[in-house]
């Protein structure tokens, strides 16, 4: 097993064969060492482990049952989104692997490793780790290769990359037959990424099984997160009473079992739910309820305040919402979120009744449009595609206004083709 530990860390170092044999052993020898045809010395594997900066002599390389359990304890620690008992066994298991360099648990606590990375901080996995991962691959286990699959399809979600995702968690739910687990967590993924790729069927087929999953363990957190998809793809097929008694059941379970930033996410889906419904009110007493609750997920933050400002221009309210769109604005610059730059640009011409001016209207077909789906964002890809056509329609320019609402009919076939 020492040659697999050997090869590994060559290949995270892009050494050629030829560059770590040099004044070692020749190639060849290196070649067998590397796939355990044979056993060297120990001054061989001490001058290789000193090239590779890695120790090779006096380890112990057999398979501990207890290491493997404490490492998927820490991957559960992850998934429940427990950052003290995250870090607790970190620690632990990145201790007990200093006298313990068995491959498969070493490839394990490293990808393992970049869930915990990604979990913490919320952001997709670093260049160097991607590349250090996606060299272990190749020789990897089948348990290796399922947690590299979903990690890397979470990686592709933050990056809004919707295909890449779904092939990647389409795989982890393959590998997961062959593997003694039946992760929730999985079925969740496939959800969500179905969900904002606008296959809602797909997204709730997922959403119940992973719903099932969670009860059954009473993960109150995940099983709002399934709750909540549930609602938004109701939500999203017009289904809106559906839609509010999901999120109403919901904040239910909140009420007793979740802490105050889960209740936020229902509150702000309950706004997003009552302005599709048109009653504004109601919107805004349940969005202003989730912008009383702290967050640090700006986009949401973000989210949130688009909506009160929505609300507010529907309630006829012109100076809140115009300190609303303010708000928002900032932030959107200050973290450079496109989508909602662009949203808020349109609602402030919305509000002093400016959208037919030729600036607006050029910005929102040539800029703005296919910045959206660009992004994925099908949603406003088809608002904002049919609003342009309403305002071509005024303008009496009757063909592009044709084009316009013929293409946001057809949004459903343009996600569809985009995913595939």
């Amino acid at each position: 097993m020492k040659g697999s530990l050997i090869k590994q860390h060559r290949k995270f170092k892009n050494l050629t064969l030829e560059e770590l044999a040099s004044g070692i052993c020749s190639v060849s020898y290196l070649s067998k060492i590397e796939h355990d045809i044979i056993n060297a010395s120990d001054e061989i594997y001490r001058l290789l482990g000193e090239r590779l900066n890695i120790k090779l002599t006096d380890i112990n390389e057999e398979f501990d049952e207890k290491i493997h359990n404490a490492l998927l304890e820490w991957n559960q620690a992850a998934q429940m989104r427990d950052f003290p008992l995250m870090d607790e066994l970190y620690e632990d298991c990145k201790a007990s692997l200093e006298d313990n360099q068995n491959i498969e648990l070493v490839n394990l606590y490293q990808i393992i490793e970049v869930r915990h990375i990604m979990t913490k901080e919320r952001k997709p996995i670093d260049e160097k780790k991607l590349k250090e991962i996606r060299t272990t691959y190749e020789d990897a286990t089948n348990e290796y290769k399922f947690f590299f699959h979903k990690i890397v399809g979470v990686h592709h979600l933050f990056l809004g990359e919707l295909p890449q995702a779904l092939q990647h968690f389409n795989d982890t739910e393959k590998l997961m037959k062959k593997l003694p687990f039946d992760e929730g967590e999985v079925y969740l993924h496939l959800a969500l990424t179905y969900s904002k790729s606008r296959a809602y069927v797909e997204s709730n087929h997922y959403a119940f099984r992973a719903l099932d999953l969670y009860k059954s363990t009473l993960h109150y957190s995940r099983m709002v997160d399934s709750y909540i998809i549930i609602a938004i793809n109701y939500n999203s097929l017009g289904a809106l009473q559906i839609a509010e008694d999901y999120l109403l059941k919901v904040l239910k379970i909140a009420k007793y079992h979740l802490p105050i930033h889960e209740t936020r996410r229902i509150y702000h889906n309950l706004g997003s739910n009552y302005i599709n419904q048109e009653k504004y009110e109601q919107a805004y007493y349940y969005l202003q309820k989730a912008y009383d609750i702290e967050t640090k997920e700006t986009p949401f933050k973000a989210g949130t305040i688009y909506l009160l400002a929505l609300a507010s221009f529907h309630n006829g309210e012109k100076q809140l919402c115009e300190e609303y769109i303010q708000q928002g604005e900032n932030i959107a610059v200050e973290n450079n979120y496109l989508k909602y730059k662009h949203k808020f640009y349109i609602l402030k011409y919305m509000l002093n009744e400016k959208t037919l001016n030729e600036e607006f209207i050029k910005k929102l077909e040539d800029t703005i449009i296919p910045d959206f789906r660009r992004l994925n964002e099908y949603k406003d890809y088809k608002e904002f595609t049919e609003m342009l056509g309403n305002l071509f329609y005024e303008k009496r320019m009757y063909k592009k206004a044709a084009m316009y609402y013929k293409e946001s009919n057809n949004y459903r076939d343009t996600q569809k083709k985009d995913l595939l």
